[in-house]
């Protein structure tokens, strides 16, 4: 399956899906990447305590509108 393709068949899943389902997986998903960035904070500033971390990541994720 090419690229394309599989885009437009999540969008169908996504279209079939109700709002609810929708903003869980919305919210499960900005989770995964809040965890991802907090580890590549970790990674690149381990000195910094775990509510320094935290910030920064959300910071980052949010625009720095935090």
């Amino acid at each position: 399956m090419r690229p394309e393709e599989g885009a437009r068949k999540q969008i169908e899943i996504y279209q079939r899906m109700s709002g609810k389902e929708r903003v869980r997986i919305a919210f499960e998903m900005w989770e995964m990447a809040l965890v991802m960035t907090k580890a590549s904070e970790r990674a690149m500033h381990p000195e910094l305590s775990k509510e320094e971390i935290e910030k920064r990541a959300r910071k980052r994720m949010t625009g720095g509108t935090t």
